[in-house]
């Protein structure tokens, strides 16, 4: 009997602890909310749980990655706060400033397209060439953005 018994604790602690790393996925619509470079470093800095993506409408990557975030949203109760770049000064030195203030909190920072995962105010992880939905989807999954 004691050896039955220590047998079901150890399988009810493993089941547990695998029963631990699933979590329910959100598969409502998600969104992508275009914000202000400013308002951007705002919330960075307010320490929500939040995705921040920089983007520049004439990037084909950017283009891309657009695409794949706009299917894969349909899905996947994701929010996605946008900063299109060009929408805050073309001209050299405006892009050198923006960079200069993106930088204050995404040292990384250095070209588009790059989303940001946050929590706590620390940067908890990046994606920078992210080209399919799998891709998307794996980043999702690896830090549960669309948890329920």
């Amino acid at each position: 009997m004691k050896k039955f018994t220590g047998i079901m604790i150890v399988f009810l602690l493993i089941f547990s602890l695998i029963g631990c790393n699933k979590y329910i996925r959100d598969n409502s619509p998600g969104s992508i909310t275009e914000i202000t470079l400013d308002q951007s470093l705002e919330l960075a800095k307010e320490g929500k749980e939040s995705i921040i993506l920089y983007s520049i409408t004439t990037c084909k990557d950017c283009i891309k990655l657009k695409e794949v975030l706009n299917n894969y949203l349909k899905n996947h109760s994701v929010e996605i706060n946008e900063v299109v770049l060009d929408n805050e000064g073309t001209t050299d030195e405006e892009i050198q400033t923006n960079r200069r203030k993106i930088n204050t909190i995404f040292s990384e920072f250095n070209a588009v397209p790059s989303m940001y995962y946050l929590k706590d105010g620390k940067v908890i992880d990046e994606a920078i060439e992210i080209t399919t939905e799998e891709e998307l989807d794996e980043w999702v999954l690896k830090n549960m953005l669309d948890k329920k």
